[in-house]
């Protein structure tokens, strides 16, 4: 770690530097126009005025602002221009990835997911690389990768689901250069250009994915090779987080590492069994790494050029151009050199959670390899030295995997070091192979054999118990990351008097973080509903969202990955009505787990039935159901009316009822006064008369629906009339996921957009 803090006249310019470029790119990425940024920016700038050493590093910060802002018009600033709700876009462009097909034509029920880049928008061309997620109904076409695509589509901006403690995918859509979704307009005249003259890369793709198609882990050569996550079992992905190797799964530097040693080393030995004779005065490591580095220069190309396998592959350029000219090529100055590189490359990778890890875990194997002393002579220190190495890795990377997986795995430790010598050893070598082979010889057998074995392995990693290892902990704000990372860094350079500087801030932090007496959660769902009612960690749970032709529900991808973030125990589920959008995870939920946490009854095909009147104790919340008193023809008038309480404060949950309930609701003289309602039927026009919300008074309505949803919900009629009643309006489609906490005498509103806004996102 020397090296980072070094003051020599060569070295501490360039830190000063690459330090200020990537401070300025991170401050201006996540910070800009904010209160935050100005005071940092004024603060430096000030310094750099009576301190002459910092002026580089203010330069350099100073023009990463700069960069980056250019960067971003040159690159990302095109948007879905003039969107209006429900118009019909014409589009021309390539389909560059099939996520999913019909495997039969006439199987119309089943869309097609692809994404397709975007050449031109209503017959103008598009200026900059524009990416759209499109799917497509009762489609007669089959399509590929490579294909061009003439046709009509209603688009509307990219914007994903914000829950708070959830991943944004909407940083990672947006850095993909993902700009907009929707689906095909089959009104319009719809043109199919079949690839004929494929690319190199399309037809590599498409050879490789031959070779391996009808194996039973095509899926884990297509990861491995192609880069293509997307047929992943689930369960396998599960196991693989549990056990603390999912990076096995997603190219990565470990993967480029070791082609490169493959290559290095098969040079070497290529070299070593012919008869070539090598004169002494040639270093043959060096012709060795370049040939490491063009084979993993090929492998990155193969894998579709990931954006993990282009950063690593960025970095051992850096170390192979460092070790040719005789430069200390093993240090945190050869890595700057490498991260200021790919940050002028992209500015924008800072949003990818990968560089925090591969850089991370650099930086750690560089400052173990330097300070471990043991003798690797034979075997067994050699074991030693990389279980120790192992070790130190992973507890230097608990940290950030818990900050984005919101939990550790302290069983990965011990998997790693049997995953990563078997996947360096035997699998990647025998599936370039493989390859090899089938280019003069047909590899079946070969590959019958392999594909046999990889069975053996994924059945034992199946049947481990890995789950009962992994330890849910909750959200770590970022702040907390720095600071627990400051105290690593103090601790292991000579300014360990401070390493409980940054300890005793979090630990003040937490005792001064007054906690609520009880929450409501009001889930980014999209067009559905789901709440939550949280009391001491214990949660009610009112609709679980919809789940959709893909297959997949909100109540395992939104859901779920909130109750494990806040660590919340599910005492009750709710279930309004049978209605999609609010029943549509209950089968996921209760394949979680939760069927004994239903307050409410089921038929033998999972319908649900109408909620049981009567009061009930949550804690000490009063959970009041008032309606329906008899079963209606309209299902959405059977919706469970739920209103919680305690003294002071209440919410009024009234599922999708329409204005003849709320009228019933009324004359039966209920006592409807709530501070907070969720919006009837989530604002439509057919809910919210003006005589229910006067009844019920709110102080805040919340809208429950999609951004830019098909059915305009809330209504421009419901909001003139919330408006007209001066009731405070929030919609999770703009603001997200929306938190209220009540405390003894009053109550605080946050938003997921609002606590982490970016400039660059569509607001």
């Amino acid at each position: 770690m020397n090296n980072f803090f070094c003051h020599g006249a060569k070295i501490f310019p360039f830190s000063q530097i690459s330090l200020g470029f990537v401070f300025g790119c991170i401050l201006s990425l996540f910070l800009f126009n904010t209160p935050v940024f100005f005071v940092i920016f004024s603060s430096i700038l000030l310094i750099s005025l009576f301190f002459k050493h910092v002026r580089i590093f203010t330069c350099s910060f100073v023009f990463a602002i700069v960069y980056l802002v250019v960067y971003y018009h040159l690159f990302y600033s095109w948007e879905l221009p003039q969107y209006q709700r429900g118009i019909s876009y014409q589009i021309k462009g390539e389909v560059i990835k099939v996520w999913k097909q019909n495997s039969s034509n006439n199987d119309s029920n089943s869309p097609i997911y692809f994404k397709f880049r975007l050449d031109e928008l209503n017959n103008k061309k598009v200026s900059q690389s524009a990416y759209i997620n499109l799917s497509w109904y009762h489609s007669t076409f089959k399509i590929n990768k490579g294909d061009k695509l003439r046709a009509n589509a209603k688009l509307k901006p990219y914007r994903s689901l914000q829950n708070i403690g959830n991943r944004n995918s909407e940083l990672w859509s947006f850095y993909a250069k993902v700009k907009a979704k929707g689906y095909i307009d089959n009104k319009y005249p719809i043109a199919l250009y079949k690839t004929k003259n494929q690319s190199l890369y399309d037809k590599t793709y498409l050879y490789i994915s031959t070779i391996f198609y009808e194996t039973e882990h095509s899926w884990f050569y297509k990861t491995l090779l192609l880069g293509d996550k997307s047929d992943i079992p689930d369960n396998i992905r599960a196991q693989f987080k549990f056990a603390g190797i999912s990076h096995l799964l997603a190219i990565s530097g470990l993967h480029i590492g070791m082609i490169f040693g493959i290559g290095f080393y098969l040079l070497k030995l290529s070299i070593y069994l012919l008869p070539i004779h090598i004169k002494q005065e040639i270093n043959l490591n060096i012709y060795s790494s370049i040939f490491g580095l063009l084979i993993a220069a090929i492998y990155t190309g193969i894998s579709g050029c990931a954006i993990s396998a282009i950063r690593a592959l960025i970095m051992l350029c850096t170390f192979i151009f460092l070790y040719i000219k005789g430069k200390q090529y093993l240090s945190i100055t050869a890595l700057q050199y490498a991260l200021l590189i790919s940050l002028i490359l992209n500015p924008f990778q800072l949003l990818n959670p990968g560089i925090y890890f591969s850089y991370t875990a650099v930086i750690i194997i560089i400052y173990a390899y330097k300070k471990i002393n043991l003798p690797i002579s034979n075997f067994v220190f050699k074991f030693l030295w990389l279980v120790l190495m192992q070790c130190i890795l992973t507890l230097g990377l608990l940290p950030l995997v818990w900050f984005f997986f919101d939990g550790i795995s302290f069983i990965g430790i011990v998997i790693n070091l049997i995953a990563i010598p078997l996947m360096a050893i035997y699998i990647l070598p025998t599936i370039l192979l493989i390859l090899f082979v089938s280019l003069f010889l047909d590899p079946t057998i070969l590959l019958v054999f392999f594909d046999q074995s990889l069975s053996y392995i994924f059945n034992f990693i199946s049947q481990l118990n890995v789950s009962f290892f992994w330890i849910l902990l909750g959200n770590l704000s970022w702040q907390s990351l720095i600071l627990i990372y400051l105290s690593l860094l103090f601790l292991i350079t000579q300014l360990r008097g401070f390493v409980y500087l940054p300890i005793i801030i979090i630990f003040l932090n937490k005792l001064t973080d007054i906690e609520p007496v009880w929450m409501i959660d009001i889930l980014d769902v999209g067009h559905g509903l789901s709440i939550l009612i949280s009391q001491n960690r214990q949660s009610y749970i009112y609709d679980l969202g919809a789940k959709y032709l893909s297959g997949t529900s909100i109540a395992n991808k939104h859901i779920k990955p909130f109750i494990e973030g806040e660590n919340l125990r599910i005492i009750h589920t709710m279930i309004s009505h049978k209605d999609a959008d609010h029943a549509g995870g209950l089968e996921d939920w209760i394949k979680l787990g939760y069927k004994n946490t239903l307050l409410i009854d089921l038929d033998d095909k999972l319908q649900v039935k109408k909620c049981t009147l009567g009061e009930m104790q949550f804690g000490s919340l009063s959970v009041n159901n008032i309606w329906p008193y008899n079963d209606s023809g309209v299902s959405n008038n059977n919706s469970c009316v739920v209103k919680i309480s305690d003294d002071h404060f209440s919410v009024l949950i009234p599922g999708d009822i329409h204005k003849d309930v709320e009228h019933k609701l009324i004359k039966l003289g209920i006592n409807l006064k709530s501070t907070i309602l969720i919006s009837p039927h989530h604002g439509s026009k057919t809910s919210s008369s003006s005589e229910f919300i006067e009844a019920v008074s709110p102080d805040w309505v919340i809208h429950s629906s999609a951004f830019y949803g098909r059915w305009l919900m809330p209504h421009p009629e419901v909001i003139s009339r919330y408006e007209h009643k001066k009731v405070q309006q929030l919609t999770t489609g703009i603001s997200g996921h929306i938190r209220i906490k009540v405390f003894k005498d009053q109550y605080t509103i946050e938003t997921a957009r609002k606590r982490h806004s970016y400039w660059f996102l569509v607001k």
